[in-house]
Protein backbone atom coordinates (compact mmCIF):
# COMPACT_ATOMS: atom_id res chain seq x y z
CA UNK A 1 0.00 0.00 0.00
CA UNK A 2 1.52 3.16 -1.17
CA UNK A 3 1.44 6.60 1.43
CA UNK A 4 1.06 10.11 0.35
CA UNK A 5 1.46 12.30 3.62
CA UNK A 6 1.21 16.29 3.78
CA UNK A 7 2.05 18.08 6.79
CA UNK A 8 2.10 21.97 7.94
CA UNK A 9 3.06 22.32 11.68
CA UNK A 10 4.55 24.71 13.91
CA UNK A 11 6.38 24.87 16.89
CA UNK A 12 9.13 27.14 19.25
CA UNK A 13 12.69 25.92 19.49
CA UNK A 14 16.40 27.09 19.83
CA UNK A 15 17.86 27.86 16.21
CA UNK A 16 20.14 30.40 14.66
CA UNK A 17 23.12 31.60 15.55
CA UNK A 18 22.97 35.29 16.93
CA UNK A 19 23.04 35.52 20.62
CA UNK A 20 19.08 36.33 21.28
CA UNK A 21 18.40 33.42 19.08
CA UNK A 22 20.68 30.88 21.32
CA UNK A 23 19.07 32.35 24.09
CA UNK A 24 14.89 32.44 23.40
CA UNK A 25 12.91 29.79 21.68
CA UNK A 26 11.42 30.98 18.29
CA UNK A 27 8.75 29.78 16.38
CA UNK A 28 9.34 27.55 13.28
CA UNK A 29 6.94 26.38 10.72
CA UNK A 30 7.35 22.90 8.47
CA UNK A 31 5.83 21.48 5.43
CA UNK A 32 6.78 18.19 4.67
CA UNK A 33 5.23 15.95 1.64
CA UNK A 34 6.27 12.49 1.78
CA UNK A 35 5.63 9.21 -0.29
CA UNK A 36 6.34 5.89 1.27
CA UNK A 37 6.03 2.22 0.11
CA UNK A 38 3.86 1.34 3.36
CA UNK A 39 1.68 3.09 5.51
CA UNK A 40 3.47 6.40 7.12
CA UNK A 41 2.59 7.57 10.39
CA UNK A 42 2.44 11.16 10.56
CA UNK A 43 2.08 11.65 14.16
CA UNK A 44 5.05 9.93 14.52
CA UNK A 45 6.65 12.18 11.86
CA UNK A 46 5.69 15.14 13.51
CA UNK A 47 6.78 13.56 17.14
CA UNK A 48 10.65 12.22 15.82
CA UNK A 49 10.82 15.93 13.95
CA UNK A 50 10.11 17.79 17.41
CA UNK A 51 12.54 15.61 19.24
CA UNK A 52 15.22 16.00 16.77
CA UNK A 53 14.57 20.16 17.17
CA UNK A 54 14.72 19.91 20.91
CA UNK A 55 17.77 17.58 21.58
CA UNK A 56 20.02 19.45 18.42
CA UNK A 57 19.43 23.09 19.13
CA UNK A 58 20.72 23.45 15.46
CA UNK A 59 22.39 27.01 14.20
CA UNK A 60 21.23 27.49 10.93
CA UNK A 61 17.80 26.01 9.28
CA UNK A 62 20.03 24.96 6.01
CA UNK A 63 21.51 22.38 8.93
CA UNK A 64 18.70 21.58 10.50
CA UNK A 65 17.27 20.82 7.33
CA UNK A 66 20.04 18.14 6.29
CA UNK A 67 19.94 16.90 9.43
CA UNK A 68 16.16 16.70 9.21
CA UNK A 69 15.75 14.76 5.87
CA UNK A 70 18.28 12.58 6.47
CA UNK A 71 17.24 10.77 10.06
CA UNK A 72 13.99 10.53 8.86
CA UNK A 73 14.72 8.44 5.36
CA UNK A 74 16.89 6.37 8.16
CA UNK A 75 14.31 6.16 10.39
CA UNK A 76 11.65 5.38 7.76
CA UNK A 77 13.65 3.07 5.22
CA UNK A 78 10.20 2.57 2.79
CA UNK A 79 10.02 6.53 1.59
CA UNK A 80 10.22 6.91 -1.73
CA UNK A 81 10.17 10.55 -2.21
CA UNK A 82 10.33 13.60 0.66
CA UNK A 83 10.06 17.44 0.32
CA UNK A 84 11.18 19.80 3.09
CA UNK A 85 10.68 23.55 3.27
CA UNK A 86 11.89 25.37 7.15
CA UNK A 87 10.71 28.39 7.67
CA UNK A 88 11.50 31.32 10.59
CA UNK A 89 8.43 33.17 10.29
CA UNK A 90 9.60 36.31 13.10
CA UNK A 91 12.84 36.57 12.52
CA UNK A 92 12.46 39.49 10.11
CA UNK A 93 9.82 42.25 9.92
CA UNK A 94 7.68 41.52 7.50
CA UNK A 95 9.82 38.44 6.15
CA UNK A 96 9.43 34.89 6.31
CA UNK A 97 12.83 32.95 5.65
CA UNK A 98 12.93 29.99 4.62
CA UNK A 99 14.93 26.56 3.30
Amino acid sequence: MQSHIKIKFHFKCIIGILDFERRKKQKIIIKLKAKANEFLNYAEVITKIKKWYKKEEFYTLEESLDFVSLNLKKDFPNLTNLNIKIFKPHIIKNATVGV
